[in-house]
């Protein structure tokens, strides 16, 4: 579906455009047809899915386009087509496509393009190798959109990406994916390389190994709730793609998100590492973690020494974390370096009273972070958290959103009302959570004179707005961009422009 245009202007006069409808044709699918009718949608068309249990392979080679994607979507979200595998090896179930690696995922988009899947359950994916999936995406596949989908009980929910591939996936389930008896470890999600975006999702219970195991380049988990995970919550591990001499580089962005570790993981001493794998050199690996929650077990000797950011640098690869503005509960260590090749910085962190904060600056201490009921899963803070209030300001990464709501009410999100608390939630935001269907409310923009200018202000949570303006209304072409910087800070975001006689007009514009 196409993103709607919001906009507002300084005099209050709010617009928003309906997306335009480009499907080309309607293909209605239910339990009694084959996987013919959605392997032929094409650029535009919508492939509307019937409740019902389905069991036929999906292999999807088409080409949407940005602005005209092949859409493929539940009739009813709330009565989700099931995709069931569990009674054979997927291989083994009809399907077009018939090479050796038919087996590797229920559904397979094999260089498609601009696939935008939803309201989906994908479940009961094992091939004889142990390594399908419930989908698949590879061969250079991009434009792949996942929203609502879930992913249970498969030997991997997602796997795919290749060095130019791009996935966005929003509010899905993944449960209980992985095969202990397989050789090599299995996920619930893993994602070989190219971009990969994680948001407003719900990770959980990995039965063999991490909850993600990312070999992207470019990598954004945020907003979502990871619990449990067997072996240890997930990793940037070097991307399958590379070879050569380089010089090569990945970076993953971990901000806003909850992580609850198991009671007995299998790897008991780190919760997030940068490990290069195939000691691949000339390759530069950076995380980013910032605005978490973290709760450890605080069972000492079997998790309560996790560090909650490892570099795994024994092979002398340069590495990099900023750790900052995150609650590190349950836990000893907040980060660990294997040697004094790698750099960790950060600040402002929330620690419990006598951990040793090590390279980390700034750190606030107390007895407990303060949670409401961290007993029924409510990780927000109460009055009188040490937390509040005490998030630093000037560090990059600002949260504009946070995960709504515990495991129970899961995979949506709201709009966090500022960025001054540490952790995943602030204090102050409140309303109810904002799902894979709703339509998000529009931002205010606001305007105050300042001497000889005029200051703009719009909220944090519409950073990635941009403003336009005009000097006349009612003609479509005539808006323009104003160029950034934007001042940012943890409430809003702000542009001084001069105050001139003439008149002009401002709207906020979602890219």
């Amino acid at each position: 579906m196409n993103k709607h245009l919001r906009c507002l202007t300084v005099a209050i006069i709010l617009s928003i455009l309906p997306a335009l409808s480009n499907f080309a044709a309607v293909i209605n699918v239910t339990p009694s047809d084959s996987y013919a009718k959605i392997e032929a949608a094409q650029a535009g068309d919508e492939v509307v899915i019937a409740p019902g249990t389905y069991r036929f392979r999906v292999h999807l080679t088409a080409q949407g386009a940005s602005n005209n994607p092949i859409t493929i979507r539940a009739q009813d979200p709330a009565n989700k087509p099931v995709w069931d595998f569990s009674a054979s090896l997927v291989e083994n179930a009809p399907g077009s496509y018939t090479a050796g690696d038919r087996g590797r995922g229920g559904w397979q988009v094999d260089g498609g393009a601009n696939y935008h899947i939803s309201g989906i359950v994908f479940t009961g994916c094992h091939t004889a190798s142990r390594n399908s999936a419930g989908i698949r995406y590879y061969n250079g596949a991009t434009g792949l959109r996942l929203k609502d989908c879930v992913f249970r009980g498969n030997d991997n929910g997602l796997t795919g990406g290749s060095q130019e591939s791009d996935v966005i996936v929003e509010f899905c389930e993944f449960d209980s994916n992985g095969d202990p008896l397989a050789s090599s470890p299995t996920h619930n999600m893993y994602i070989y390389g190219g971009t990969f975006t994680l948001r407003y999702c719900y990770v959980h219970d990995s039965v063999q190994a991490e909850n993600f195991h990312v070999r992207a380049r470019n990598s954004t988990l945020e907003y979502n709730w990871f619990a449990r995970a067997k072996n240890y919550e997930g990793d940037l591990m070097t991307d399958d793609d590379f070879s050569g001499l380089g010089p090569f580089s990945q970076s993953m962005l971990v901000r806003g998100n909850v992580f609850l570790q198991s009671t007995n993981p299998g790897n008991h001493g780190q919760v997030l590492v940068i490990f290069n794998d195939t000691g691949l050199t000339n390759e530069n690996m950076s995380m980013q973690a910032m605005y978490n929650t973290y709760v450890g077990n605080g069972i000492s000797g079997n998790g309560g020494g996790a560090a909650f950011v490892h570099l795994a640098n024994q092979n002398g690869t340069a590495m990099s974390a900023q750790v900052s503005n995150n609650i590190i509960f349950g836990t000893t260590q907040p980060t660990l370096m294997d040697t004094n090749t790698g750099v960790i910085t950060g600040g402002n962190n929330w620690l419990a009273s006598g951990v040793n904060p090590g390279p980390l600056s700034g750190s606030v201490f107390s007895a407990s972070p303060g949670f409401k009921n961290a007993a029924a899963g409510d990780f927000t803070l109460a009055a009188g958290s040490a937390a509040i209030g005490a998030a630093n300001a000037s560090m990059p990464g600002w949260v504009i959103k946070e995960y709504f709501q515990n495991e129970t009410i899961a995979r949506k999100y709201r709009l966090r009302a500022t960025a001054h608390d540490i952790g995943a939630f602030e204090s102050t935001t409140s309303g109810t959570g904002i799902g894979p269907y709703d339509t998000p409310p529009a931002p205010n923009l606001k305007a105050a004179r300042s001497g000889n200018a005029l200051i703009l202000s719009w909220p944090l949570t519409a950073a990635d707005f941009v403003l336009d303006q005009t000097a006349t209304l009612g003609i479509s072409n005539s808006w323009a961009q104003v160029s950034p910087p934007y001042v940012t800070n943890p409430a809003d975001v702000s542009l001084t422009v001069p105050a001139t006689f003439s008149s002009h007009f401002y709207r906020l514009r979602e890219p």
